[in-house]
């Protein structure tokens, strides 16, 4: 076990780490969306906006609205931020909408995201009290910036044509100080805390320069950004800098103390209705229901008041069922309504019936909604859209802990770890067959955690792994060309009875596969790790993004290209006695070969092999057998072999 100063290091990111074996979990490798689509408010473009200009980023998901912003790389989400405002906020970092670093990022900081708003119609004079406020939170559930770093606000002066800093905060996560510094008014302030990662501050500007006051006004977040100067473990180079933005507001007559809404609104998603997963195989489901679910079903959900004024609040259910008919069950949220006082917090859980089916015969999803009604004054009507909360649960052919997003990078390094290897434990509800596995690898700077590794299903073994009865070797990270997108793998169909086994990897190297981790969902007693031959429970909170794929493969796998020559592959003789070889008709680069007994064990794990010819299998019993021939590039070659003597 690391000292805990170690381990608090390796949280927090430093610039020299010890080369020796550890586990990891690197804050936020790669901002990520999950799979949600932008909605049609996220297409919709207009090319001026009059007063109000209000966002609270509730109304689009995963970009912010062109109604209102153009943004490079800035993504609107659930999932980033400690307890916001309202629902969703802006996250700023130091990765393009595909996932990968700003290329030109360095150890200096460098402009990295930028989130633009569309001309506004702010043609007033310097005495209508025109102000811009917004909520910003640093780091949050992703990385903490450096001191160097900033957030940064800037207004575009019509006149020059430029842009003009106006507005800036740095944080110093090791001072545990948050400094804001407001040129355009002369003000500086800096606040210390232990809990400034998770504090929502208000930034508060007064326009009171004529040069910014015309019809052609526009603002922008830029997040000024660096990477860590690490360069003993190139795999945990990663994404860093996280800015998270809510509730910006501008208006004519303000003040500067004008900070506080008056509105409800929900501030967390729908919560999970599943005691331990985010999805089962809906081929599993009947099985899966009772252990699963309640025996009557409930939905929580999460609202406070923003201000001073006591409304009157009523709550409304919904669940969309969207195959075949696309039906709606709706109903309330019981009783009469409620009132929600000066800056209550409420959590409230509805019990409810519903008989889940689907017209579709291997999967089924639903949306789940959840909306407030108040007799909210008319005044406030562009606060309108943090009234309403919706939430996708599906049911495919994998099992899930994770809720989609990557908040953070979980592996291990370092020498010691390089046949290291990590478990995540699954419960099998129902006998089947394993088709493939999806896992979700954080980008780093370079590629640096493309590293081989093994493919790996382990048996129970009193709550830890226990005996690998399969294996696949030479498989590498393959990245996507989107956010939090899965890279899916298929495997030799391996049989998995009913209850506990283990999925993950071993190591081949000492560097980082990376993987991410999603710190929404606890998880952390069913995650295993094992460098020095003894299998540990994982101190950090939150799922690994790894899926088993049981059942039909409807996934198309991710993949750099299949071997060409893989069809010459031959395996003789065959039958065989004592030895064997493998011969193929035009050059190929094998990396591994397997050997595999019909209940799925792998019985012999031969890794690289310089000579092809005379392996041996005198000590295996007689039968049918699977060769499994692994690559360098593209998918693995299995070849039936039997044994007879």
């Amino acid at each position: 076990m690391l000292p805990k100063r170690l381990l608090l290091l390796i949280i927090i990111g430093v610039t020299i780490l010890p080369a020796f074996a550890q586990e990891v979990l690197i804050d936020l490798s790669s901002y990520s969306v999950g799979n949600t689509r932008p909605s049609k408010c996220c297409t919709k473009q207009k090319s001026a906006l009059a007063l109000p200009f209000f966002d609270d980023f509730s109304q689009c998901n995963p970009l912010p609205s062109a109604e209102r912003w153009v943004s490079s790389g800035v993504f609107s989400n659930l999932r980033y931020a400690i307890n916001p405002p309202s629902i969703g906020v802006a996250t700023l970092d130091a990765i393009n909408g595909k996932g990968e670093l700003y290329p030109e990022l360095s150890i200096t900081p460098m402009g990295a995201d930028t989130l633009t708003s569309l001309p506004i119609l702010l043609n007033y004079s310097e005495t209508d009290r025109v102000y811009l406020s917004f909520s910003f939170q640093p780091q949050g559930l992703g990385y903490a910036s450096s001191p160097e770093d900033s957030l940064v606000v800037e207004f575009w002066d019509d006149v020059e044509a430029e842009w003009i800093r106006v507005w800036s905060a740095s944080f110093n996560s090791e001072a545990k100080t948050l400094t804001q510094k407001n040129l355009l008014n002369v003000l500086e302030k800096t606040v210390q805390s232990d809990t400034l990662y998770k504090t929502f501050f208000n930034g508060v500007i007064h326009i009171n320069q004529q040069r910014f006051l015309s019809s052609n006004f526009k603002f922008r977040f830029v997040n000024y950004a660096s990477i860590p100067a690490n360069t003993t473990v190139p795999s945990i180079r990663y994404n860093s800098d996280h800015w998270h933005i809510d509730m910006v507001y501008l208006n004519v007559n303000r003040e500067f103390e004008d900070t506080v809404y008056n509105d409800i609104a929900f501030y967390q998603p729908i919560r999970t209705m599943m005691r331990n997963y985010t999805s089962v195989p809906w081929s599993h489901f009947a099985e899966a229901y009772k252990p699963e679910f309640s025996d009557t079903l409930k939905l929580k959900i999460d609202y406070h008041n923003l201000g001073p004024t006591t409304w009157n609040v009523e709550r409304f259910f919904s669940i969309v069922d969207l195959s075949g008919s696309q039906s709606e069950f709706s109903f309330s949220g019981g009783g009469s309504s409620e009132n929600i006082y000066a800056f209550q917090n409420v959590s409230y859980t509805r019990f409810f019936d519903y008989n889940f089916t689907s017209a579709w015969p291997d999967s089924a999803k639903y949306i789940l909604k959840s909306h407030l009604v108040t007799d909210m004054a008319p005044s406030t009507a562009h606060l309108r859209y943090n009234d309403t909360i919706a939430s996708v649960m599906e049911f495919y052919n994998y099992y899930a802990f994770d809720d989609g997003s990557a908040e953070a990078g979980y592996g291990l390094y370092g020498k010691g770890t390089e046949s290291g290897m990590v478990a995540m434990r699954f419960y099998n509800y129902k006998a089947d067959t394993l088709k493939g596995v999806m896992m979700y690898f954080n980008r780093t700077v370079d590629d640096a955690n493309l590293v081989p590794f093994k493919i790996t299903l382990w048996d129970d073994d009193n709550g830890k792994p226990g005996n690998i009865f399969y294996q696949m070797s030479g498989v590498r990270p393959v990245h996507t060309d989107s956010l939090n997108k899965f890279t899916v793998y298929g495997i030799d169909p391996t049989f998995i009875p009913v209850g506990n086994f283990y999925l993950g990897w071993e190591k081949t190297t000492s560097d980082m596969l990376n993987v991410g981790y999603d710190r929404n969902l606890q998880n952390q007693s069913r995650l295993f790790y094992d460098y020095e031959g003894v299998w540990r429970n994982t101190e950090y909170e939150g799922s690994l993004m790894v899926r088993p794929i049981l059942g039909k493969m409807h996934q198309p796998i991710t993949h750099v290209g299949y071997a060409k020559d893989q069809s010459s592959i031959t395996v003789y003789p065959n039958p065989a006695s004592n030895y064997f070889s493998i011969t193929s008709d035009s050059p190929v680069e094998i990396v591994s070969v397997q050997i595999i007994s019909t209940t799925g064990r792998v019985v012999r794990n031969l890794g690289f092999l310089a000579n092809l010819n005379g392996i041996s299998v005198q000590d295996l019993p007689v039968g049918l057998y699977l060769v499994r021939i692994c690559y360098a590039k593209g998918e693995p070659t299995t070849r039936k072999l039997l044994i007879a003597r």
